[in-house]
């Protein structure tokens, strides 16, 4: 490797490693907000949001990597335009083609990285999310119950205790469960205590010297069962709803987890179009970095105007745009339009010939500006 490649790299490592940094915080900042419902209960930890953070690392990485290579490439090279830098290259011969060397050098080692990390770390991260996500709810839910006063937070369930002591024992308890509108259920007892142990989105409770009451709307049916002690597990994953929802379940399958999805779905006479495309759009994600330097490099080094707001709104406009384009072309190939494996490479294909224009006429032109 020589200087010149060294020097292009550093141009193109720093600025990319301080915009990943950045975006990833963003990122993180953006999906507390969405859940502070959640995060912010009463017993949430600090371990929980550190476990929190190490789940979602590998999602947030595969987000922000495409997008900060992107402003790395338009701010990096646009910077050594505004210096003059790539006229002096030039003038030694350094032409738009050596030039793209480092940038493509990047981004095959991003696209093996996203590759990796789409894989392995990124499904493990998200079946880990959805798993503490569901466990903090349980726990705030058996934190957040006060004496006295109805909890109502999970929709179609009430829970109430006259009595709730310093070590979670409950007295003369009240669980109404309406989720069930053809025959809802009420549950009283003298004395409870909640578990929240194992995994699952179950709450379970330990009641004592108490009744359960079951009617059917039309209220012709009616009964009633006493107990001494009896242990009750009320599933609350509806009742979480999108509390719990920050990921599709497709996201949380490896890709060979997703290709027997497939199999399965089709040996089941349904539709695998949707496992298959789920893939192949994960597939071009991993190889965004790729396209994003063909056609970014010959943006940065052949731009008439000068100024860092032209390379910030060109990111902008260029990723949104690449977005775009596979959201659409993967709502086609979910519904048959398109094959899924071109419906998953189009959007970088797209790109790729765009910037292989774009590089063909500043090579053409000779001028580096």
């Amino acid at each position: 490797m020589n200087r010149v490649s060294r020097y292009l790299l550093r141009e193109l490592l720093v600025p990319l490693g301080v915009w990943v940094a950045f975006m990833f915080l963003l990122l993180f900042v953006m999906q507390f907000l969405r859940g502070t419902d959640v995060l912010l209960g009463s017993s949430v930890t600090l371990v929980d949001l550190g476990r929190l953070i190490a789940y979602l690392a590998p999602h947030f990485l595969m987000m922000a990597l495409p997008i900060a290579f992107l402003l790395a490439i338009l701010l990096g090279l646009g910077r050594l335009g505004e210096d003059r830098e790539l006229t002096a290259l030039q003038a030694l011969g350094v032409g738009p083609m050596r030039l793209l060397a480092a940038p493509m050098g990047v981004a095959a080692a991003l696209s093996a990285l996203m590759m990796l990390i789409t894989s392995t770390a990124q499904p493990w991260g998200l079946t880990g999310v959805k798993e503490l996500v569901s466990e903090v709810i349980r726990k705030n839910v058996v934190g957040d119950v006060k004496s006295g006063v109805f909890y109502e937070d999970l929709s179609d369930l009430t829970l109430y205790a006259e009595q709730v002591s310093p070590d979670g024992r409950w007295t003369n308890v009240l669980l109404h469960d309406d989720r069930e509108a053809s025959a809802p259920l009420l549950v009283l007892a003298h004395h409870g205590q909640v578990g929240v142990s194992g995994k699952g989105e179950v709450l379970r409770f330990a009641l004592e010297d108490g009744e359960v009451h079951r009617s059917g709307r039309a209220g012709e049916d009616y009964s009633v069962i006493r107990f001494d002690k009896s242990e009750i597990s009320v599933g609350v994953g509806v009742s979480m709803g999108k509390r719990s929802r920050f990921t599709s379940a497709k996201e949380e399958l490896t890709p060979v987890e997703l290709i027997q999805a497939a199999r399965d779905a089709e040996a089941q006479g349904g539709d695998p179009r949707s496992f298959r495309m789920a893939l192949h759009s994960r597939l071009g994600g991993a190889l965004a970095p790729i396209a994003f330097a063909l056609l970014g490099t010959p943006l940065a080094i052949g731009r008439r105007q000068s100024g860092r707001a032209w390379g910030y709104l060109l990111t902008l406009g260029g990723y949104v745009l690449y977005y775009l384009l596979s959201r659409a072309f993967e709502q086609m190939g979910q519904k048959g339009k398109l094959p899924v494996e071109l419906a998953g490479q189009l959007a970088n294909v797209i790109f790729m010939l765009v910037g292989a224009v774009a590089l063909y006429r500043v090579n053409r032109s000779g001028t580096v500006r």
